[in-house]
């Protein structure tokens, strides 16, 4: 009930603080997706944005579609409601992991990965793509990979990394490197030669410990961050980007995404940054709009659109040189739209 006067106050707030792009607000509700605690984001091959999400597994492509764990159980279904991960894989599939396993969407159904000799560990907390393979990562099984049918284990300190406690991964394309993070062992890298198996990242001979989550700058290297900093990883080895004290006047942050010109969008517990170069580009908070300061995830989709989720939403931001200014919220069944700031359709 109190939900449906929360953009009619923000409709005044506007009035003293106009947003200068175009910013877009979706509750959960039925006919968008059923929750805002979004666990992993991934570019769909038709423009879409894929959500996994605590509640299923969304997708949208300007229309919502959001994909449950049926009350009886289904072979072509999910196995899970919590989705943890999402990738495309080289075969064109959306892979999906979850507490449960590691699935594929084929079409409209689901199919299933099994088996503990393919799998040694079925909670699957992270995807990554490399060419021809698809990396499997699990907390305290270490790595897969799958390529052309076969299967690899990279077993903790035998080839794989030197931690039974891993966080993330992510590819550095441009510099031909898997990397993935465990914020009490370390970093841990793989090449080309990934019969070489994985080594640890020692920068100026010390370990990179404390980071708990990894992206990757498209320029090159990896940008390793957690609640305090963000930190660059490359060639020229570890340098700290930002500081969340410092730089951002936040105490906390929740989630990085760089951008394709180069900056990044920092999620917070103060709204949403934009940084570049040592400067804050924009700064997008609740005054705005965004229904709360306390910013959880954020990714930069194929379109440029600067997606967000809050503890009440998930929205995008759209960062250009907007010809109007203007803010709109959407609502399903009864509800009205309460407030628009133009008239053009709705994406």
């Amino acid at each position: 009930m109190h939900r449906d006067v929360i953009p009619l106050l923000f409709f005044l707030l506007l009035l003293v603080a106009p947003v200068s792009a175009d910013l877009v607000i979706f509750p959960p509700s039925s006919s968008t997706y059923s929750t805002y605690l979004v666990n992993d984001y991934t570019n769909g091959p038709e423009g879409e944005v894929i959500f996994a999400t605590s509640s299923g597994l969304t997708s949208y492509n300007g229309n919502w579609t959001t994909y449950h764990y049926p009350p009886a159980y289904r072979k072509d279904s999910l196995i899970s409601d919590f989705i943890l991960s999402v990738t495309y894989g080289p075969d064109g599939m959306l892979w999906i992991g979850t507490p449960a396993g590691l699935q594929r969407m084929n079409g409209q159904a689901f199919e299933v990965v099994v088996g503990q000799e393919q799998l040694k560990n079925p909670i699957v907390i992270g995807l990554q793509r490399w060419d021809d393979a698809l990396w499997i990562e699990t907390h305290n099984a270490g790595l897969h990979r799958l390529e052309n049918g076969s299967w690899t284990w990279f077993k903790p300190f035998h080839g794989g990394p030197g931690s039974y406690a891993l966080d993330d991964l992510v590819l550095d394309p441009a510099g031909g490197v898997l990397y993935c993070v465990s914020r009490v062992d370390g970093v841990f890298a793989v090449g080309e030669n990934v019969s070489a198996g994985f080594y640890p990242v020692m920068p100026e001979g010390r370990k990179v410990t404390g980071f708990t989550d990894v992206v990757t700058d498209p320029f090159g290297g990896v940008y390793l961050f957690n609640r305090s900093c963000v930190a660059h990883l490359g060639g020229d080895g570890l340098e700290t980007a930002i500081s969340a004290p410092g730089d951002l006047g936040v105490s906390e942050i929740n989630d990085v995404c760089p951008a394709p010109d180069g900056s990044l969008w920092v999620a917070t517990d103060h709204g949403l940054f934009q940084w570049k170069d040592g400067v804050v580009l924009d700064h997008i908070y609740r005054a705005h709009g965004i229904w709360s300061n306390v910013i959880k995830t954020v990714f930069v989709d194929s379109t440029g659109r600067c997606w967000f989720s809050t503890p009440t939403a998930i929205g995008y931001y759209y960062p250009d040189d907007a010809a109007t200014d203007r803010i709109r919220f959407f609502f399903d069944g009864p509800r009205k739209l309460l407030f628009s700031g133009d008239t053009s359709p709705v994406p």
